[in-house]
């Protein structure tokens, strides 16, 4: 996995073998191979030409791969690079080979599938106070529909994540001999006072009922989010086939996938707490992708509808950057940084 400068690094983007007319001890046919057809789909569909055809010298893995490349790079590659380490892997299998071998099924399925690396850290325990004090609730909403609208297109880390790892926590000091000499961090305090107490069901008003702010930066905030909760829900997130997952998870004892995005109040809370502690324990078992995308390459309403769904994808993680640079544009680089740092370390 390429640890920075690419979401799709050029080592991990086709996960299928060249196309040559013989293949390890089976003979491939030009006409079936799944990059071949992928490459004449993404031909049909318009977005691979014949000037793209002859850069590839006419070899339709390399098409696939330029393609690819190129649509991510039309669709904000260059703004995620700089604060995500992500990787975006197309194969045979939902597995990256860089966490284990995978098991081609040979049914000509393949799979957009989304890693990552280290996580996201993205501060709003002030932004939520400002907003929260320019109206009553609008801080509470706009934690809401955050959270909920990245929560469809990644895993996040947050307060309710840093609960359940404080009640695990507690329950392992129980069982000690001195049970008072573990020092477990106490979240409600480090939380904005509008979410203390609060229910993991309990909702507050939609983030769209109330005015915007008077003040800029926060309008701006409160439109940016209203754009993402918009982006978020304007594509289906593609469903996976139970079955394929099960023999997956046995197969690979596969964890939980990595959290792509950190969601903290300020710096050294206890959500980064317990997240650091977490981050000693992942990467022991074989993470699940963030986002797995089937891709029919015969198919070319399902490729769209695949395409699509990366698009949105990138269109959120670009809205994401831009949230973090209106709600901690003086402080929010150095804690990403310290938070990766410690994902990197593990």
């Amino acid at each position: 996995m390429a640890r920075a400068g690419y979401l799709a690094p050029a080592s991990g983007l086709i996960g299928l073998p060249k196309l040559r007319p013989c293949h390890a001890g089976e003979k491939i046919g030009f006409g079936s191979s799944p990059l071949t057809m992928l490459a004449g789909s993404l031909v049909e569909i318009g977005l691979a030409h014949e000037a793209d055809w002859a850069a590839a010298q006419k070899l339709p893995p390399t098409l696939v791969d330029q393609v690819l490349r190129r649509f991510l790079a039309d669709h904000g590659q260059a703004v995620i690079a700089q604060h995500f380490e992500l990787c975006l892997t197309l194969g045979e299998s939902i597995i990256d080979s860089a966490y284990g071998e995978p098991d081609p099924a040979g049914t000509g399925q393949l799979f957009l599938v989304l890693n990552t690396e280290s996580s996201f850290a993205l501060g709003i325990g002030r932004a939520i106070e400002q907003l929260e004090s320019a109206q009553a609730g609008l801080g509470e909403a706009f934690y809401d529909s955050l959270r909920q609208s990245l929560y469809r297109w990644v895993r996040v880390y947050d307060d309710w994540d840093a609960r359940e790892r404080i009640e695990q926590m507690a329950e392992w000091a129980e069982g000690e001999e001195d049970p008072d000499s573990y020092e477990i961090p106490k979240l409600d305090p480090d939380r904005p006072t509008c979410l203390r107490h609060r229910k993991f069901a309990d909702r507050g008003q939609p983030l769209g009922s109330f005015s915007p702010p008077a003040i800029p930066q926060l309008k701006r905030l409160v439109e940016l989010t209203l754009e993402l909760e918009r982006v978020s829900h304007s594509v289906e997130r593609p469903k996976i086939d139970e079955d394929l997952l099960e023999r997956e998870r046995e197969q690979h004892s596969l964890d939980s996938p990595l959290p792509a995005i950190l969601l903290y109040f300020h710096s050294g809370d206890a959500v980064m707490a317990c997240f650091d502690n977490e981050c000693e324990f992942w990467g022991q078992e074989t993470p699940e992708p963030n986002l797995i995308v089937p891709l029919r390459p015969d198919d070319r309403d399902n490729l769209r509808q695949a395409l699509a769904v990366i698009e949105t994808l990138l269109r959120v993680l670009v809205l994401a950057v831009e949230i973090k640079q209106v709600a901690e544009p003086e402080e929010g680089a150095t804690c990403a940084s310290a938070s990766m740092s410690a994902v990197n370390s593990n």
